[in-house]
């Protein structure tokens, strides 16, 4: 390739070159020259001879075509003649004399008919053309004509009239076609009457304007293929001739979307239609768009002014003398085709919604969650928040309406498209965040020094690699730099290091931009939608948005590390030699993804009363029962991590909701076992008091918590309802006496062993002696007897801690003499002995 390059420069360097290609241009302009000399002619005609010059020029390539098809039948028959085979055969000689009178009907009528059925489909043409597309631009008229007047049958039946003409006219002069011309003009004939039936079952497809895009479609991405070519980037007529015609397609597509918007519809699709080729247009832009070179005409200019308050010396002295302004500076714009595409979702996806194709319209959800994670992975995180933001801007204002769904849908569905709906304003996001660690973990496995040198030395790869935009900016002018300094040096001389010093900077710099704007999105998108649902009275779409938001603050918790690293791996090409200051540095607040899922959990805690059931339904998400998982969940997780105001909050919704859950469980569970029902009943009950337990355990660890605060909400639920003691004991009991692994058992079971490492990272477990007096040691004393009694001990921690609760609050609330049951009873007696020991000692010292 640098071989080919260096004899390309080598052969611009000749006079020969030169004079060659001023022959050329003298050409050129010589036919121009005579172009325009006979349009000027032909303009001077009147205007019926200039409509009847150009129907003859028009009609001219198809009269030529009919005659030369008919001369080479003719020519194949007189070969074949000249056969031994061909001349028995009756089909390469003209009819008989006797047959001449039907062969002239025969014709006579096959010219009719195509006659006939010609005017038939323009009149169809017609028809359409003066109802649906009568107000329409020309263009998307032309659109019409093009696209609608199928192309294919029209020739048909243009060759079979002028053919059947052509061979009236051989007749006449004396001259009789062969059996295979006439085979060939029957064969055409009925083409044209099957052909119309075709035309005519697809008929109602007219009244789509989604189909006239397709060509639209072509025509965009021929125009990107030649803003992407190797052979065409560096030609900036062609680049000006792709930007123009691209400018003029999409404007098409608006002028479709205006049409679909302004006429009652016969196809609801075509919006949903339109958008889907949209989406691809982006998509397939987005994969290529690195070829593009950055000052290409491909790009439109858009001003940039300047900043008085920070104008340069000498324009402001400039100014301020002759009283005048500094023109602004004209600068690509890099995203003027995404930012279209975007205007273009906007009311494509609005139309879809208002037309009755609402799950139609839902259904790209993934593509344009997709595509936003695509532009990201790319880092063009400007071109994916434009179109994050068109959807979320038109899904915003439906999702509480029945526009989710078709108008003969029935009140769950729609209730169900609307929750598909305020999920889909999440998902983007979702996979926004997968696209940034993509291009972390990229960038963290290449080998860049060698990336930025390759791309310095050879344009191809500089415009083969998936660098920002920015990036490849400052290597163009690298390039051009090393390419004067090997002129006239003879040699390289810039360091390399110092490239991949600003290259990395550069690049460091895209991906905290596209971070920083995956995060920024995210803030925007989770609980400022969450509280919008919740003052429009839609807890519903509040929890599935809040639920969605869940998923991606755990994703955004495990992916960030991975940017890290890619960070890490740029900051090694960081220089302290060179004199450019400022590697960039993440400038937002950290985002602790732990924190916003903990207090989203919090936030949505307030609405398990307005989601509960009485009884589940299938054909809807359980919100209510998820939600109540995650809450105590969440509750559990703020306990154990000491976050004591959401952890009070999360806890009393549970407290809030025991009876609520309970009663949902046994509706659910009516058609089972009394057994069976009531193992699954009495876990909401065991789940607050286990959660107690937890409470006071980390108040005597800490000396802190929200143990009062739970201890004051049971002594007053108890006082006021005497009867709750002894249910609770007998919940206790029940499931004391349940030998099966049961859901409730095993998440006790994760509960236990996330306090046994709490314990194991403070130091505290009790180690037994293998002697016959089995002997206990305590390591890392504790002053609280309730730690020491739980202290875990060769094995872990064994005890669930509602009989924690049970011993320690509810015993004092029961009757004397109540049995609490052997587990409760033996650690009550383990509690009461820690405390003596403890007395002793202090009466001791």
């Amino acid at each position: 390739m640098s071989q080919m390059l260096a004899w390309q420069l080598r052969r611009i360097g000749t006079p020969k070159f030169w004079k060659r290609r001023q022959r050329v241009e003298d050409l050129k302009r010589r036919w121009r020259s005579r172009i325009s000399h006979a349009r000027t002619r032909i303009g001077k005609v009147s205007g019926g001879s200039r409509a009847g010059l150009a129907l003859v020029v028009g009609s001219l390539g198809t009269i030529s075509a009919a005659v030369l098809g008919l001369a080479s039948v003719e020519l194949v028959c007189l070969v074949m003649r000249e056969t031994s085979w061909g001349a028995a055969q009756p089909i390469f000689s003209p009819p008989m004399g006797g047959l001449q009178d039907p062969v002239s009907t025969f014709v006579s009528a096959a010219a009719a008919i195509a006659a006939t059925l010609l005017g038939l489909y323009y009149t169809t043409v017609g028809v359409i053309a003066s109802t649906i597309y009568r107000s329409v631009p020309g263009v998307v008229r032309d659109l019409f004509i093009r696209e609608r007047s199928s192309e294919a049958y029209l020739k048909v039946l243009v060759l079979t009239t002028t053919g059947a003409v052509a061979i009236l006219v051989y007749r006449a002069m004396g001259y009789e076609v062969t059996g295979l011309t006439l085979f060939a003009l029957g064969a055409f004939t009925a083409l044209s009457a099957v052909g119309l039936v075709l035309v005519t079952k697809h008929m109602f497809d007219y009244f789509d304007p989604a189909r006239l895009s397709a060509p639209l479609l072509k025509q965009i991405i021929d125009g990107i293929r030649v803003a992407t070519g190797p052979k065409t980037r560096s030609l900036e007529q062609r680049q000006s001739e792709a930007n123009l015609d691209t400018y003029r397609a999409l404007a098409s597509f608006r002028h479709l979307t205006e049409l679909i918007s302004s006429q009652p519809l016969r196809n609801a699709t075509a919006p949903v239609n339109l958008t889907r080729q949209l989406i691809q247009v982006v998509y397939e832009y987005s994969a290529v768009k690195y070829r593009i070179p950055t000052d290409s005409n491909w790009w439109d200019r858009v001003p940039r002014h300047v900043n008085w308050l920070t104008i340069d010396h000498t324009r402001l002295e400039m100014a301020l003398h002759t009283s005048v302004g500094a023109p602004p500076e004209l600068q690509p714009d890099y995203m003027w085709l995404e930012s279209k595409v975007a205007n273009l979702l906007r009311q494509t996806l609005a139309i879809a919604f208002s037309s009755q194709a609402g799950a139609n319209a839902l259904s790209v959800s993934g593509s344009i969650a997709n595509l936003v994670g695509n532009l990201t992975a790319r880092l063009q995180i400007d071109e994916a928040i434009a179109i994050e933001t068109a959807w979320d801007e038109v899904v915003s204002k439906v999702t509480t309406t029945p526009q989710v769904a078709g108008g003969d849908a029935a009140d769950y569905e729609i209730r169900l498209n609307q929750m598909a709906a305020a999920e889909s304003l999440v998902q983007p996001l979702t996979l926004m965040l997968l696209g940034l660690s993509r291009a972390a973990e990229r960038i963290s496995s290449r080998d860049l020094a060698v990336d930025f040198e390759e791309a310095i030395s050879n344009p191809e790869k500089l415009y083969s690699g998936e660098l920002p935009t920015e990036t490849r900016q400052m290597l163009e002018k690298f390039s051009l730099a090393i390419e004067r300094e090997r002129k006239l040096e003879g040699q390289r001389i810039t360091a390399r290091w110092w490239f991949s010093h600003l290259a990395a900077r550069s690049m460091a710099e895209a991906l905290l931009a596209t971070e920083a704007g995956v995060l920024k999105q995210v803030k925007d998108r989770t609980v400022q939608q969450v509280d919008l649902f919740r003052s429009q009275n839609r807890p519903d779409l509040a929890a599935v948005t809040g639920m969605a938001s869940l998923e991606l603050f755990n994703k955004i918790e495990y992916h960030e590390p991975i940017v890290r690293r890619a960070e890490e791996h740029l900051g090694k090409f960081r220089n302290p030699n060179t004199s450019i200051e400022g590697w960039p540095e993440r400038t937002q607040a950290p985002f602790n993804a732990a924190d916003e899922h903990t207090e989203m959990v919090e936030r949505l805690a307030e609405l398990l009363p307005d989601l509960w059931s009485k009884q589940f339904d299938p054909r809807e998400p359980d919100l209510y029962g998820q939600l109540y998982q995650f809450v105590v969940n969440g509750a559990f997780e703020a306990i154990i991590g000491g976050d004591t105001a959401r952890g009070l909050k999360m806890y009393t919704a549970c407290v809030f909701e025991m009876d609520q859950a309970r009663g949902r469980i046994a509706a659910d569970l009516h058609k089972a076992g009394a057994r069976a029902r009531t193992t699954f009943a009495v876990e909401p009950i065991i789940t607050v008091m286990d959660l107690a337990g937890y409470a006071l355990v980390m108040y005597e660890l800490d000396g802190d918590g929200i143990w009062p605060q739970i201890k004051d909400i049971w002594d007053r639920l108890l006082g006021s309802k005497p009867e709750l003691a002894q249910f609770l004991l007998d919940a206790a009991t029940f499931v004391d006496a349940t030998y099966a692994m049961t859901p409730g058992g095993l998440v006790r079971s994760r509960r236990q062993i996330s306090l046994n490492r709490v314990f194991e990272e403070r130091g505290i477990s009790r180690n037994r002696g293998f002697g016959f007096d089995m002997d206990e040691e305590m390591k890392g004393p504790q002053r609280s007897p309730i730690v020491s009694a739980l202290a875990p001990g060769d094995y872990g921690l064994h005890d669930d801690l509602y009989t924690l609760f049970i011993a320690e609050v509810l015993v004092g609330k029961l009757p004397p003499g109540v049995d609490i049951g052997h587990r409760a009873k033996s650690l009550a007696a383990q509690i009461a002995r820690y405390r003596a020991d403890d007395a002793e000692q202090d009466r001791s010292v």
